[in-house]
């Protein structure tokens, strides 16, 4: 409903906006996944509690921990299947879900070829290669521009290792320069404070820079290490890398939470009343979750912990209410 508005400004064909709206179903899905396992154990338990049946089960000498444990066991499967489903199925999606939205509905000229080894484009003096750019499109990693003349030989090849947008332009550092010359001569400069002349804004490179969620962990955990091999800042995507382990485990922890105040519910309790407790305890998680987050990215927190933490907190939370319930 946010983006439909937006795109029929453009006119697209109803069938474009049909499969960018199928394509985020399986990031939409992980996401709600948490809050549909919370829920269900509230509800499922929950009726066994206002029927009677828990106080029947624990009269007879079964534990809360024996109850929940095979809930718990498959929580935990989930969470694995999880897993899987964010390396596999989300990012090639979401991928083409970015493509849909940037490229074919709004418009924005894609004069980029895009593969894992970076993004390939032709200009007016020759071709451009950029190994990466991050997701803000403000930083560009490993350019290298092959300069030609009008018959198509290499006359120069400019390297530069790291480049950022700053007041309205691409600046560099430092990087070399190869020269041939017509006679067959070759010369090597080293640059320095340089102005790049680079027609693309982050808007353009947005278009094709990939995210978070468009990559594996796999796929992330290599850029990091290679941007942090070129001393690049990579805490924001060290956050988001140890994200893409601790997310899937949240059903395993509303699991944890769930299953002890389940046990709680009295003849008295109704559906609403479940749905109030699973909406309250999932909506305190993601604010906790992007508390954390913020922090991590700040480098408040390191990025490990910034990711865990809300596992953490709510995993002892569900913990304590399993010892107060025995």
């Amino acid at each position: 409903f946010e983006r439909l508005p937006r795109f029929l400004q453009h006119d697209p064909p109803t069938a474009l906006m049909a499969e960018y709206f199928l394509l985020k179903i399986p990031l939409i899905l992980t996401q709600i996944l948490p809050v549909a396992v919370l829920a269900a154990t509230l509800f499922g338990l929950g009726t066994l509690a206002r029927n009677a049946e828990l106080m029947a089960m624990r009269a007879c000498g079964i534990s809360l921990w024996q109850i929940g444990a095979p809930i718990a066991a498959f929580c935990l499967m989930l969470s694995f299947a999880t897993l899987a489903w964010n390396e596999y199925a989300v990012p090639p999606a979401t991928t083409r879900a970015h493509h849909i939205e940037n490229v074919e509905i709004k418009g924005r000229t894609e004069r980029t070829h895009l593969k894992r080894t970076g993004l390939w484009y032709h200009h007016a003096t020759g071709i451009t290669n950029i190994e990466r750019v991050d997701e803000t499109g403000t930083i560009i990693t490993g350019l290298t521009r092959y300069e030609l003349d009008g018959n198509f030989h290499l006359r120069r090849i400019r390297t530069i290792p790291v480049a950022r947008w700053t007041d309205g332009r691409w600046v560099a550092d430092d990087g070399s320069e190869i020269t041939f010359f017509p006679d067959g001569g070759v010369a090597t400069a080293t640059l320095t404070e340089l102005a790049l002349s680079l027609r693309e804004s982050p808007a353009d490179f947005n278009a094709v820079a990939r995210k978070a969620d468009d990559q594996s962990f796999v796929e992330l955990a290599e850029e990091v290490a290679d941007l942090s091999d070129k001393g690049i800042d990579t805490t924001r995507m060290r956050v988001d890398l140890w994200l893409k382990l601790a997310v899937p485990f949240v059903s395993f922890v509303m699991a944890l939470i769930g299953i002890p105040l389940a046990s709680r519910h009295s003849r008295n309790s109704g559906t609403a009343a479940s749905a109030g407790t699973a909406l309250a305890v999932g909506f305190s998680y993601w604010i906790v979750l992007a508390l954390t987050m913020s922090l991590g990215k700040s480098g408040v927190l390191p990025p490990i912990l910034a990711a865990w933490s809300a596992n953490a907190i709510f995993a002892s939370v569900g913990l304590i209410f399993f010892l107060g319930s025995e």
